[in-house]
């Protein structure tokens, strides 16, 4: 409702300024209350949501320092396992260290004579039974020595004019009468090229025989069977003979069939064969030829041309035949779709390549086809194959299957496109010579001496040329010590020093030319004591076989045996020997307790890097076990870290007794000296292993700190970016205000002075 009363100019004007100041006013008060300029969308859209979405990011990378945080203490936990893991080790070398230092081996002292026999069972020994120990009389020893059962001539071959191995490889040529006789003719061996053409015809193989044993000479031995030219190089035989190289020019030779074809998997069906065998029409032209040589295997050659997609397929065959392939013939285009007879009559149309087929003259399916068959031409012939059930088909070739546009009275239309037939331009093989090759016949075994093995053939030859052959392939395979002769007839192996060393012969030959049981061992040769005394000789005798077992010394004249064994040593005594009339002593011998109490001190160190290695966990997580720990750096998750134990090949792998190669030890692990070296290597590698790990560990701790302290700074910029665009100056506002309350003050009294002019009317009527 309007109002009624009517206010000077001046009174509005002051009364409007007065309404603005408070506006104002109001709206300083609120940014000195709430500290913001931007209260809200309506104060500033683009501040106040620019502000939000900043805070925002802010928050959410908080909610990933936890994650960090977590991670830090995760990789504290580990670092922590890994420095105790690694004290336990110490722990266990200086443990090991102890062990080698102590010499506490226990001794007793027995009364022997020359005829004394001592029989000793545990300790450092074990469960191996040792053969009495008593003073033995000097011998030479003898080597170790194999020889045939039987006189050995090598082994048997084809002789000339037979097919099969001969004394030396050979080349087997199957015979063709155009290979002589024609211009040009040729073979060549090993080089050696042999005029053909003056062969007189027609060429029998006789002729050509001759001809090429008189072109070659004496060194190779050429003959026939009827069939074959059986060509064999006879200045070589045996093992290191080859078959010599033959080839054909420019007829006689037969050569393999081949079929080429090109490659366009889009005209090709899903699968062709070759020869009868399918192939996978897939990939480019390589990735086919490729998979087509798998299929087909060495019995063909595959070759591809990556410019004109040509695909060559021969066979490595030589001789007639051809390569067939399969699968490239035609194919037609088909459309099948299901038409609502009764529709379609209803309706008179229908669409097929874009066009309207008029169907005013069909009365039912059949005549509904030969309509379409009529309007689309083109050779296709059109079928009604059941209720509402039609199909088009074209000649075979590449064309596209007609297009039924579906409607209410077409549906479940399914095109087919035709395949274009692809060429194969195939060349038959051509029937002629060919040749084989024959490795020379040779007898195989291998012969083993000393923890070597020589896979041995041995060929046709002299005695002396075989027995050399033998001994080359000795040599090379680090046999020094072992010599092939022939003695009598018979192949002899002897080893060149009396050692007691095993002499074996296995292999497919070996029982047949050295007869069941192919072993011998020699005898390592026995010095004469230096002592005279009985006593100082069983010294002698037991320092230098047994020694890192037993150590003995003279005890005032009795035999003082030391058990360097953390075990219980058992002694029998027989002082007189075996024919003395007094009874066999028995007694034992300590073992090292010192050393066996070490043992169990070092077991129980290594059980507890186990322990460790489970304890090492935080929040669940356990890096010792081989757990993964995934960081996430950014709030879209495409920045994390993956931190795991891995080995040297980035494998998982857990940080224990097992990964580490420490092993439970036991009493023999710390009989000698050589044993405990072994097991203080293996600690210095699992420490190598652990400082490994540690150094891992701390380099992915400090990319998590560096990335915590980067996503702090990066919160703080957020944060004081958001803020600078929504925060108010309040020593502006301040100013503001008091400069705000200075107009209202000037206006009211503006307002004061227009009222008062007002009332100056009222005077008249005073």
């Amino acid at each position: 409702m309007a109002s009624n009363i009517t206010l000077t100019a001046g009174v509005r004007q002051n009364l409007l300024s007065l309404q603005s100041t408070a506006d104002l006013m109001a709206t300083t008060q609120n940014r000195l209350a709430t500290g913001k300029k931007v209260n809200s969308a309506l104060d500033n859209p683009t501040n106040f949501f620019t502000s939000s979405a900043l805070h925002s990011r802010a928050n959410d990378m908080a909610a990933l320092l936890d994650g960090m945080a977590t991670g830090i203490k995760t990789l504290e936990a580990a670092d922590n396992g890994l420095t105790s893991i690694t004290k336990a080790i110490e722990s266990m070398q200086s443990t090991l260290r102890q062990a080698r230092q102590d010499k506490s081996f226990q001794t007793k002292s027995y009364d022997v004579t020359d005829l004394t026999q001592i029989t000793v069972s545990g300790g450092a020994f074990g469960t191996n039974i040792i053969p009495p120990i008593e003073l033995q009389n000097p011998q030479p020893g003898t080597p170790a020595e194999l020889s045939s059962s039987a006189a050995y001539a090598g082994p048997t071959f084809a002789p000339a004019g037979t097919l099969g191995a001969g004394a030396g490889g050979r080349a087997i040529v199957a015979f063709d009468a155009n290979m002589a006789g024609g211009v040009g003719d040729t073979i060549t061996v090993n080089g050696n090229q042999i005029d053909l053409s003056t062969v007189p015809g027609p060429a029998t193989i006789g002729d050509v025989t001759t001809a090429i044993g008189t072109a070659l000479g004496a060194d190779y031995v050429v003959s026939n069977d009827g069939t074959s030219i059986i060509i064999e190089d006879s200045t070589a035989t045996g093992a290191e003979s080859t078959p010599p190289v033959v080839s054909f020019s420019p007829s006689g030779a037969a050569t393999p069939a081949s079929a080429t074809f090109s490659y366009d998997p889009a005209r090709m069906g899903a699968t062709i064969t070759v020869d009868g065998n399918p192939v996978t029409v897939s990939g480019d032209v390589t990735s086919f030829g490729a998979n087509l040589q798998t299929a087909l295997g060495n019995g063909y050659q595959v070759s591809v041309d990556t410019v004109s997609n040509e695909v060559t397929v021969a066979s490595t065959a030589p001789g007639a035949g051809t390569v067939n392939i399969g699968g490239l013939a035609a194919t037609p285009a088909t459309t099948t779709f299901t038409g609502s007879v009764a529709g379609l009559l209803a309706d008179d149309t229908i669409t097929v390549n874009g066009a309207a087929i008029d169907l005013t003259a069909a009365t039912d399916g059949a005549t509904i086809a030969a309509e379409i068959e009529t309007a689309i031409g083109g050779g296709a012939t059109v079928s009604f194959t059941g209720p509402d059930q039609f199909s088009i088909t074209y000649p075979a070739g590449a064309q596209t299957g007609a297009l039924v546009t579906a409607d209410a009275n077409v549906s479940a239309v399914s095109v087919t496109d035709g395949f274009a037939a692809t060429t194969v331009n195939s060349t038959p093989g051509i029937a002629g010579a060919t040749v084989t090759t024959q490795e020379a016949a040779v007898d195989e075994f291998s012969l083993t001496y000393d923890n070597k093995t020589a896979a041995i053939k041995v060929g046709a030859g002299t005695e002396t040329e075989r027995a050399l052959s033998i001994n080359n392939q000795l040599k090379a395979a680090g046999i020094e010590n072992i010599e092939a002769s022939f003695e009598a007839g018979s192949l002899v192996f002897t080893a060149k020093n009396n050692e007691a060393k095993a002499l074996t012969i296995t292999g497919p030959d070996a029982a047949a030319i050295f007869g069941t049981s192919p072993t011998n061992t020699g005898t390592a040769p026995i010095s004469p004591y230096n002592a005279t005394q009985t006593v100082d000789k069983f010294v002698e005798e037991i320092n230098r076989t047994h020694a890192g077992n037993l150590r003995a010394s003279n005890d005032n004249g009795k035999l003082r045996i030391e058990n360097l064994s953390t075990q219980e040593l058992s002694v029998s005594v027989d002082k007189d020997g075996s024919t003395g009339p007094l009874a066999p002593s028995s007694d034992t011998i300590d073992g090292n307790k010192v050393r066996a109490n070490l043992v169990e001190q070092f077991n129980v160190l290594r059980d507890q890097l186990d322990r460790l290695s489970d304890d090492a966990s935080y929040s669940g997580v356990n890096l010792l076990r081989g757990d993964l720990l995934k960081i996430t750096f950014n709030e879209t998750g495409t920045s994390t870290i993956e931190v795991q134990s891995r080995d040297l090949d980035g494998n998982e792998q857990a940080i224990n007794t097992t990964t580490l190669g420490i092993e439970f030890a036991v009493g023999p692990d710390f009989d000698s000296d050589a044993s405990i070296d072994g097991l203080l290597d293996k600690l210095t590698g699992a420490l190598g292993t652990i400082r490994s790990q540690a150094s891992n560990f701390g380099t992915n701790l400090n990319i998590v700190e560096n990335r915590t302290a980067f996503t702090k700074a990066m919160m703080n910029t957020l944060q004081t970016g958001a803020d600078s665009l929504v925060l108010a100056d309040t020593n502006e506002e301040a100013a503001n205000m008091l400069a705000l309350q200075t107009r209202q003050q000037l206006s009211s009294t503006a307002l004061s002075l227009a009222t008062q002019a007002d009332q100056a009317v009222m005077r008249l009527f005073g």
